[in-house]
């Protein structure tokens, strides 16, 4: 909610509201050093909080710009020795009963929970960010986010803690947010800042400093001054974080158990950087892949979960391009991963970042073991960015993978490069770009990557491009489909005029378009255009009709779901659909895509939907669900259908205490799994896991059953 909305097209006219600058000069919002103890419990009762400057008088982002909030917000900001605190009073004549949290679990939807947020610029460079997020309820996330909030890193834990109350008068929280959680440049200057509330009951966005509400609050061109901090010279020293694991599973053949030890040290030699070492890494308690059914020619690309790799992402990542196609010369998820999502030994390694800001550099070493289908490898990475403006970056990157041989051949190395960049025009033109090269052997393939566009209130317009060689094939990065030529125009508005019924915010007319040909030839591989008009309703209701015009080239035959083939050839056909949402801050949401139409040369109807009940923020049960009805499809005119059912369950004792439980029926992989798992953070970022895996074949599947028992405890210190 707080970010820029999904790209789409409109020819109407702006808002009449004024776009918001920066402001000139910033304010300034003084910090108050605390020797008193403060207790984090949400109630801001020590006198120490009386004697702070009170932040207030919050302006609005959305529905309206810039208008007075509806709401009285009223943030102070203490720090210590060892940490900085925050604590705020959120004001609403409904009390607790306006308070809309649809669960307590980390990391939650910005956009369907009551929420406040803390936005940090500790390098006062106006280009990242950190922030730290709370519900009413007490439930936190944590956000990196990196050129102005164009790539944000929501998987990041950081180290901090928050407690709130609630009451008839709304709600408050205290947050603590300890030195050594951030990366910061000691030289006096004032660090950027900026306060954000989002209020679900009325979708309103409010904030210390208003931004454009085509942008995110990590945009800190728009903020103010925190003044009068006293940061440490050196963040903390060295951390641990340890684990020990007992493994008990079972398949077909035997019962094994196990048991494990490792973890990582990190150490921050400066405060702005930070050297953590690994060994014998393990991601048992990571959450499982959602599965899909995949009817398009790409391969499908799997977001990172695992905690190691998912600190100051930025520093060691090229900007590719993420979403409808992929090219990343560097994705972690290769690492630990065999090709078909198995894991594999991680032995040990160790990463490097540090920033400051005007530059940034960091490295990876990883060495990864052999299994009985993979062979030993070793990864390397180093990567260095400069900005050379205020608003334009560079960087260059250099990765390599060496595989060994599982016979007596010779192993594999494989090389990658990469130069990045990006610059800004004002604040609503961007460009950005990126070359890179991957070499094995005698062999070497290059992609490059491209986006320009200009984003307003009422208008944006853009276009996104890629070029892919056939031999570009990075095995330390991913690459949704070689041998492409992508071209992607879309231009999205808002319009809100004055006819609209009371219930509505604003209406999105959109058209967007993916066209892929050959390099070189030029040649049609395939492509879409796509229509709608998204409405947008005052209680978060959201729905659109669209309608989507397909163009396919195939010049083999291409395998879809079952095994399903589609001749080479000219298939072009016609989709409609519709995507509604109800209020899924409601104890019961239901949100559904529905479409119908040809499909290269039969039909599909595809229906897609999850429904949410949610008596209470300490229960929620989601059940997804999604069908794909083919017919008169492929080579003798097959009818397929397939189904994906995907129940899942949370309990929650309070926000550090949950018991989840997810399975998934997949006919058409033929698999049925389970994730179970019962997690109590009894320190900040100390875990006890319990996780259950159960995997079994469905139908005449040929997946092997197996079954896991996983007991593990990760403990946080500092020495």
């Amino acid at each position: 909610m707080f970010g820029a909305l999904a790209p789409t097209l409109l020819i109407a006219q702006p808002p009449a509201d004024p776009e918001v600058q920066p402001p000139v000069p910033r304010p300034v919002i003084r910090a108050e050093r605390t020797d008193s103890a403060i207790r984090i419990d949400g109630r801001l009762d020590e006198p120490a909080w009386s004697r702070a400057m009170v932040t207030g008088r919050f302006r609005t982002v959305s529905p309206a710009i810039n208008a007075p909030s509806a709401y009285r917000t009223e943030v102070r900001v203490l720090f210590n020795a060892q940490a900085i605190l925050i604590g705020a009073t959120l004001s609403d004549s409904a009390g607790a009963r306006g308070v809309r949290v649809q669960d307590m679990r980390r990391d939650f939807d910005t956009g369907q929970n009551d929420n406040f947020q803390v936005v940090l610029d500790p390098l006062h460079d106006t280009r990242s960010a950190v922030s730290f997020q709370v519900t009413p309820y007490g439930a936190l996330r944590d956000v990196q986010a990196f050129d102005g909030g164009d790539q944000t890193n929501t998987d990041w834990d950081g180290v901090w803690r928050a407690r709130t109350a609630r009451s008839d008068s709304g709600w408050s929280v205290e947050i603590e947010i300890p030195w050594s959680s951030l990366r910061y440049v000691r030289d006096g200057r004032p660090w950027g800042v900026n306060f954000a509330r989002f209020a679900r009951r009325t979708v309103e966005v409010s904030c210390a400093v208003p931004w454009p509400r085509q942008f995110s609050p990590y945009r800190m061109t728009f903020a103010a001054d925190l003044a009068g901090l006293e940061p440490p010279p050196v963040s903390a020293n060295v951390r641990v974080r340890p684990f020990a694991l007992g493994d008990v599973s079972r398949d077909r053949e035997r019962l094994r158990s196990l048991g494990r030890v490792g973890g990582e040290i990190l150490w921050t030699p400066t405060a702005n950087s930070l050297l953590e070492l690994t060994a014998n890494t393990d991601f048992a308690q990571a959450e499982v892949d959602r599965q899909v059914v995949n009817l398009r020619r790409f391969s499908v690309f799997f977001p990172e979960r695992r905690q190691f790799f998912l600190e100051n992402t930025d520093v060691i990542n090229p900007t590719g391009i993420d979403g409808e196609y992929t090219v990343q010369p560097f994705f972690s998820r290769r690492i630990g991963l065999a090709d078909d999502g198995s894991p594999l030994p991680i032995l040990g390694g160790g990463r490097y970042s540090w920033r400051s800001g005007r530059a940034s550099g960091g490295g990876l070493l990883i060495r990864q073991g052999a299994s009985t289908t993979a062979p030993a490898s070793t990864y390397g990475v180093l990567r260095g960015s400069r900005f050379l403006s205020g608003a334009t970056r560079v960087g260059a990157f250099a990765a390599v993978r060496d595989d060994a041989s599982m016979d007596t051949r010779p192993g594999q190395r494989n090389i990658v490069t990469a130069i990045d960049g990006l610059t800004r025009v004002g604040e609503t033109i961007q460009m950005n770009g990126m070359l890179s090269t991957s070499t094995s052997g005698d062999t070497t393939g290059v992609a490059a990557t491209w986006f320009a566009g200009r984003d307003t209130p009422g208008l944006y317009t853009g276009i996104l491009g890629a070029y892919v060689t056939e031999a570009y094939a990075p095995r330390t990065g991913f690459v949704s489909r070689s041998n492409v030529w992508l071209t992607s125009p879309a231009i999205v508005g808002t319009v809100q005029p004055s006819w609209r019924p009371k219930s509505v915010v604003w209406f999105k007319p959109a058209l967007v378009s993916y066209l892929y040909q050959t390099p070189g030839t030029g040649t049609l591989q395939e492509g879409y255009v796509q229509g709608f008009v998204d409405v947008f309703h005052t209680n978060g209701a959201i729905w659109y009709p669209y309608v989507e015009r397909h163009f396919q080239r195939p010049s083999q035959p291409v395998t879809l779901v079952r095994g399903v083939e589609i001749a080479a050839g000219r298939h072009d056909y016609t989709r409609y659909g519709l995507f509604f949402a109800t209020d899924r801050s409601a104890r019961w949401s239901v949100v559904t895509n529905a479409s119908a139409g040809s499909f290269f040369d039969g039909q599909l109807h595809q229906l897609n939907s999850t429904l949410r009940l949610a008596p209470s923020p300490h229960l929620s049960l989601i059940t997804s669900y999604e069908v794909n009805r083919l017919r008169a499809i492929g080579e003798g005119d097959r009818a397929v259908t397939t189904h994906l059912l995907a129940p899942e369950l949370r309990v929650f004792a309070t926000p550090r205490l949950q018991v989840s439980s997810f399975y998934q029926y997949n006919t058409d992989a033929q698999i049925g799994s389970l994730n179970a798992r019962v997690s109590w953070e009894f320190a900040p970022l100390s875990f006890v896991y319990l996780v259950y895996n159960d995997r079994q074949a469905i139908g005449r599947g040929i997946t092997p059953t197996a079954r896991q028992l996983v007991l593990k405890m990760v403990w946080m210190g500092q020495l």
